[in-house]
């Protein structure tokens, strides 16, 4: 290893710890509480050496939401091409709840909803990275499953959010307003009825005609 490599994997390795720390202590403190002296040494760097990758609290923030954004809504490969609607609904939905509930992304958004008052264009990005990036790799396959003729033509934009907003209504706003709920025994049973909700209005029947 030439000596820029290594300089290079020391600095990767050390932004990869501040991230790491950073992550944990807005997790445990809030991002108002939380301190950039005390996430430089939970991650065993200096402050100089934090500022260094990160100039500001809101950038490192940014830095570990997006770090977090990366884990949600990318459904591009999630699919199998001859997956039936149903079971597409099902698969994309247990995804969007695995990432709410396994990577925290709940308790960020928690935080992020805080600081709107305080830092609303730090919140407008995270709206984008987090619930925006969602919707459009959401719309994405919905593109693709009507081209497949396996949905209805329509506005993927708003069938998107329709989608996605039953599943928020039944598990995603009561986790952000109680921070110990865990998802139901019967949560595929609510994510069927969802499904059938959404195929009612945009699946095709088996004759080719729109169902209604």
């Amino acid at each position: 290893m030439g000596l820029e490599e290594y300089r290079r994997s020391v600095s990767e390795s050390k932004r990869a710890s501040i991230l790491r720390a950073a992550r944990a202590a807005f997790l445990k403190d809030g991002f108002s509480r939380a301190a950039v002296a005390e996430i430089a040494n939970m991650a065993d760097v200096s402050t100089a050496t934090l500022y260094k990758h990160f100039e500001s609290k809101e950038e490192l923030f940014a830095a570990v939401a997006k770090d977090a954004a990366m884990a949600v809504g990318d459904y591009s490969n999630l699919l199998d091409p001859d997956i039936a609607p149903r079971e597409a609904f099902l698969t994309l939905s247990r995804a969007y709840l695995a990432t709410q509930f396994e990577n925290h992304v709940n308790d960020l958004m928690r935080i992020i909803i805080a600081e709107v008052p305080s830092h609303p264009e730090l919140a407008r990005e995270m709206m984008d990275l987090i619930v925006g990036r969602r919707h459009r790799s959401l719309q994405n396959v919905l593109d693709k499953l009507v081209a497949q003729g396996m949905l209805r033509p329509h506005d993927t934009a708003l069938s998107a959010k329709l989608a996605s907003g039953m599943i928020k209504e039944l598990f995603v706003w009561p986790a952000l307003f109680n921070a110990d709920f865990r998802l139901p025994e019967d949560t595929e049973v609510k994510i069927g009825m969802a499904a059938n909700v959404f195929l009612a209005r945009y699946g095709i029947d088996t004759t080719g005609q729109g169902m209604t």
